[in-house]
């Protein structure tokens, strides 16, 4: 495989603004054929860097062995985005033996449901975290002594509905509390143990927690954490089809690593961390924020190469974002290696802000950030209208506490919009609205039997196996009809399909609401019950993730969390603190200590705001610098703070007017 410069050439011309050109960073990496992983700091173009080097590679299929290229990421926004990229430009990366998807995608395809298959005989039925809790769920509350007992230890503790089959470290096979989670340790009840039959009853237990298990699975209802554990019996039972993916794949990259959990990156590891192949994993271990708020670092970097530049972040937001840093790394020679610089040329200056607000003006901060905005003339900037301006906060389910508020509690308009690429939508308007769809009759034409799909089995229909309706199965239902019913289904579906795929979400909302309520009254002579219209709703919601509010002035401000911006670049960003666990960002990161007593008493103030390093002192305080760094990064021009004026001191907003904040008082 070779990169050739005049293909890095077309590739600046695809993804590049006119007249922009790749660094001498991101062309080493663009030309680095071998395993190791990219460490790049926000706005470093690391994804676009990636999405050069698959088109360049694409230039040079097939190979001469046959072998194709796997490139994974988190989420299907950003392979969508990967393939709205590259699709029409390199389709040749879209096809065999190349693969390019989500993590999960590849775990189902190539591992999961093809052992789901050899093993029970049938396909899956359905792969959903809620109708699997909903079979569990109905398991359990079927009256016997095991159920009552169970339900009684696990539903207030570690909840029946989070338990998993899983791999001890000696090879046996048990239960665990989520995928990652405690072996499941039942406690004996007082008089067992004191009739001598407490191993016998906690075995009876153990075992039918055994069987729910496997008779939810060959029940064909899978949680997303089934296909991993599927995965891994199949490697453990075949240890050919590591060979066989080997064989396959010849390069492997895998972007936002930082975003996977330990059992993804372990996959892979067992898959493709060989001499044979070369895996290379892209991110920032900075950004890593979906994990919960666990600290630990699930991603080890090997033969590191490192992006500092950031193309994004001008020098004012770098200076102190570079401070909120929580793995540096080393460099080998006694120096930290990850630092964060800013490239973005401004002019003139826009300073950081720190907003201070009180109680009683707490109600005027959305339109303090719009003052600002206006003042350095950002509104009519072309960076406004690409990426807009946001107001992002750590915590958003409100407390209704005035002293320790979350997102909700300061701004009332916003309601958080849970965004889950594997989540079951509540609703027809989330179902049809993903931009996947614009331009795409396969995933169009997907997207319409699934709602069918979803309606029948809302209406109680089983196929005659009594299991779970499918697509395949609807289609076959069909395919029973005479040949005029059979050819108005397609015609019908083609409609539906074409509206879907043109993004007119209204328009495919009224089509494929009134198609599926025909289509269930053709096959199974039914109207749509309370469930069915309900799902329907009473009419097209359109899906904004965010609360959005554009006033007369014309500016919009979208509010959200800093897990639902990361990932994004915006024009301007406000960043407003928020409670968690009883304590504000600058309460975490601002240490003010005193030593020595009388005269030789000494009052030291430290803080990243300040362009200080400081060592997080407890987990909750890391993962306040670590929201803050996401947080922090997402503007190309301005970036604000916002804080109750309560919580600081006249002479640490001295300091912070010293090292470049304005301070404005709301």
């Amino acid at each position: 495989m070779e990169i050739k410069p005049e293909n890095i050439a077309k590739a600046e011309q695809l993804l590049l603004p006119d007249g922009c050109h790749f660094d001498e960073e991101r062309i080493q990496f663009i030309n680095r054929l071998e395993s190791g992983d990219l460490l790049a700091v926000p706005g470093s173009g690391k994804t676009t860097a990636l999405r050069a080097k698959l088109y360049c590679m694409a230039k040079e299929l097939p190979m001469k062995d046959g072998r194709g290229i796997l490139a994974l990421s988190h989420t299907n926004v950003a392979v969508d985005e990967l393939k709205k990229m590259l699709q029409n430009h390199c389709p040749q990366l879209f096809e065999y033996p190349n693969f390019i998807g989500t993590i999960q995608e590849f775990v189902d395809t190539f591992l999961a449901l093809p052992y789901y298959v050899q093993k029970y005989r049938h396909r899956e039925e359905v792969i959903d975290a809620d109708q699997y809790e909903q079979v569990c769920t109905n398991l359990m509350n079927k009256p016997s002594w095991i159920t009552t007992y169970l339900s009684g230890k696990l539903k207030y503790g570690k909840d029946y509905k989070s338990i998993r089959l899983g791999y001890s470290v000696d090879g046996r096979k048990i239960l665990r509390f989520g995928i990652e989670g405690n072996e499941v340790v039942i406690e004996p009840a007082a008089k067992w143990v004191n009739d001598g039959n407490a191993e016998e009853k906690v075995a009876q237990l153990t075992n039918f927690l055994f069987l729910m298990k496997e008779k939810i699975l060959d029940y064909g209802v899978l949680h997303y954490d089934d296909c991993y554990y599927l995965a891994e019996t199949n490697i453990r039972e075949h240890s050919d089809i590591i060979d066989i993916l080997r064989k396959r794949f010849a390069y492997v990259f895998v972007d936002e690593a930082q975003d996977m959990k330990k059992y993804q990156l372990n996959i892979i590891d067992k898959c493709f961390n060989c001499d044979s192949v070369v895996l290379q994993r892209i991110g920032d271990p900075n950004q890593a924020i979906f994990d919960g708020f666990s600290m630990e670092n699930t991603w080890e970097n090997r033969n590191p190469f490192f992006i500092n530049n950031s193309l994004r972040l001008t020098h004012e937001v770098a200076s102190v974002v570079n401070y909120l840093v929580l793995e540096r790394g080393d460099n080998g020679q006694g120096s930290v290696r990850f630092v964060v610089n800013g490239l973005r040329a401004q002019e003139p200056v826009i300073p950081r802000y720190l907003l201070l607000y009180t109680q009683d003006s707490i109600g005027r901060l959305k339109e303090k950030f719009k003052e600002v905005i206006r003042l350095h003339h950002l509104e009519s900037i072309a960076e406004a209208k690409k990426y807009g301006f946001h107001i992002v906060g750590w915590n958003s389910e409100a407390k209704n506490d005035v002293i320790h508020r979350r997102l909700e509690d300061i701004f009332p308009e916003y309601h958080r919009c849970v965004s889950n690429p594997n989540a079951n939508p509540d609703t027809l308007s989330e179902h049809i609205q993903l931009e996947r769809h614009i331009g795409n009759f396969k995933e169009s034409r997907k997207t319409v039997l699934d709602v069918f799909v979803k309606v029948v089995r809302m209406s109680g229909q089983r196929p005659v196996d009594g299991r779970l309706f499918t697509a395949n199965k609807l289609l076959a239902v069909v395919k029973g009809k005479v040949q005029t019913a059979q050819q108005q289904f397609k015609e019908e579906l083609l409609d539906c399909t074409k509206k879907l795929s043109e993004g007119a979400w209204g328009d495919a909302y009224s089509l494929i609401k009134a198609t599926t309520t025909k289509w269930l009254n053709d096959f199974f002579q039914q109207l749509p019950n309370e469930k069915v219209m309900a799902y329907y709703g009473d009419a097209f919601v359109p899906l904004i993730p965010v609360a959005e509010v554009q006033d007369a002035d014309n500016i919009a401000i979208s509010i959200g969390t800093v897990h639902s911006v990361k990932g994004m670049t915006h024009c301007a960003t406000m960043y407003v603190e928020t409670s968690y666990n009883n304590k504000y960002e600058s309460e975490y990161m601002i240490e003010d200590k005193a030593t020595g007593r009388g005269r030789n008493k000494v009052r030291t103030v430290t803080s990243p705001f300040l362009m200080q390093d400081l060592q997080p002192n407890s987990k909750n305080a890391a993962m306040a610098k670590r929201m803050l760094y996401v947080g922090f990064s997402r503007p190309t021009h301005l970036l604000c703070y916002a804080s109750e004026k309560r919580l600081w001191k006249d002479d640490v907003l001295q300091m912070m007017e010293n090292v470049g904040w304005k301070i404005e008082i709301v």
